[in-house]
């Protein structure tokens, strides 16, 4: 038994020495171009101008109170989330930023897409809560 176990941990460790040299083997990014964090992505998605006017729209709703403006807040919000996790992870033409998140050198836009939904879940929220 205790060969077998050396046999296993010298594995493992030649393994685990191997996938650091394995993973900066190939470059994602062209030398000078910098590496992009999830927080830069929500940064850069929370400020494109759709988002901004979602954004007065979710404010609006929540001034007025009332039902229209909440759902149509919230529909909103969802279709942004969806298309922008469809875009960013669907491999339907050749585009070099889905394949980017796949191969982990680019920041996928999980933040903004859970924040898009936590929005639209407190806009629909708003829409069916009960009126006094």
């Amino acid at each position: 038994m205790g060969s077998v176990r050396g046999r296993v941990t010298a594995g493992l460790t030649a393994l685990l020495l191997a996938l650091p040299a394995t993973a900066y083997a190939t470059t994602c990014f062209a030398t000078g171009e910098a590496h992009e964090s999830a927080w830069d992505v929500l940064l850069r998605l929370s400020s494109k101008p759709v988002a901004l006017a979602l954004f007065a729209l979710a404010g609006f709703a929540l001034y007025k109170r009332e039902r229209v403006p909440f759902a149509i807040a919230g529909v909103l919000w969802g279709v942004l989330a969806l298309l922008i996790a469809v875009d960013n992870h669907e491999l339907f033409f050749d585009d070099k930023r889905a394949l980017g998140i796949i191969e982990d050198c680019a920041a996928s836009p999980h933040l903004f897409i859970g924040l898009a939904i936590a929005i639209c879940a407190g806009m629909t929220y708003g829409a069916l809560r009960p009126r006094n």
